[in-house]
């Protein structure tokens, strides 16, 4: 019975279009029941879009010429959500982030009381209840001409054939605080990092994922990317795999920078291996897999695939 069941399965997901139908479907459920396009279902989806309304502010005073008191309405809307989730969860490092912001908007807009007395006594209000943390705003930069990069970035391969040498947890905590100053949509970092290293797990996860035979045996450790449906919004449904991705590229260059080889596994699953991966691997319903990546440590002449790339005229359009 099992063998016409896989039959079936593969028949319905692999040879027709049904499957890819339903996956669909799958992803909009995921979505349209995490998302917070109408409401909050959750406190992660409260700090979500609490972020986006601060990072609003943020870019407004990082613009060549900031507008005169802009975005009143939105500010509005900031302050008076920012106030509803102290009520419900206290304050913490978002709310004094905001705070930080709020400080730097009004020092840019040094007539808003006269301008907008109401709103300049709602942020007043809120800023001398919340400790400002310094977090929030502008910064200063200028251009970084780093030539070295061009060279570690095309030594990354991806590796297949990892030594025994543990890989120590906090090189991978070190590659994960890199990773994350990735670029995010209105800075929500929705991504997550699960990390396993029972053997017994990492093998069940992997015969989950159709593309490490031959070499799974010999990951040290096993990474899962996640992305949080929470903290997306209307017509975001794909860019849950897009802040997933960019996160990913900068988790993997940031391992290679600590000399630990890495390995993407795609997760292109049905719906149906989707839910039992994350059984397995004990991930909310509301995180979507974006990759597994398998790592560990491996021997100064270890061969891999030459992955020839395309002529770069091939791949930049000048219009």
């Amino acid at each position: 019975m099992s063998r016409i069941k896989n039959k079936l399965h593969a028949l319905f997901f692999w040879q027709s279009r049904a499957g890819e139908v339903l996956n669909k479907i799958y992803d909009l459920r995921i979505f349209y029941r995490n998302s917070f396009y109408k409401g909050f279902s959750s406190r992660e989806s409260y700090e979500a879009f609490l972020t986006k309304q601060y990072h609003i502010v943020e870019k407004g005073l990082a613009m060549p010429v900031p507008r005169k008191n802009f975005g009143a309405e939105k500010i509005r809307v900031l302050v008076e959500v920012s106030e509803d989730y102290m009520t419900k969860y206290g304050q913490n490092d978002l709310l004094q982030t905001i705070s930080s912001t709020l400080d730097s908007y009004l020092d840019a807009n040094e007539d808003f009381e006269t301008a907008d007395p109401v709103l300049y006594t709602m942020i007043q209000r809120f800023v001398s209840s919340v400790s400002a943390n310094g977090k929030g705003g502008t910064k200063l930069v200028t251009p970084v001409i780093f030539p070295e990069f061009d060279g570690f970035a095309k030594s990354r391969s991806s590796v297949r054939a990892f030594n025994n040498v543990e890989v120590e947890n906090d090189l991978v905590a070190t590659a994960v605080d890199t990773a994350k100053y990735a670029p995010s949509v209105c800075n929500r970092q929705g991504w997550k990092v699960h990390l396993y290293a029972d053997k017994l797990q990492v093998s069940k996860l992997l015969s989950l994922q159709d593309g490490n035979g031959g070499f799974g045996q010999t990951i040290n450790k096993l990474l899962i990317v996640t992305a949080d449906s929470r903290c997306f919004t209307n017509l975001e449904s794909n860019q849950i795999f897009i802040d997933g991705g960019l996160f990913s590229m900068n988790l993997l260059l940031a391992l290679h920078s600590v000399g630990v080889g890495s390995c993407c596994l795609n997760l292109c699953v049905p719906y149906t291996r989707e839910k039992k991966i994350k059984v397995a691997a004990g991930i909310g319903e509301f995180e979507r897999p974006i990759m597994m990546i398998g790592i560990g440590h491996y021997d100064s002449q270890t061969r891999v695939a030459t992955s020839c790339r395309k002529d770069s005229n091939q791949i930049l359009q000048v219009h």
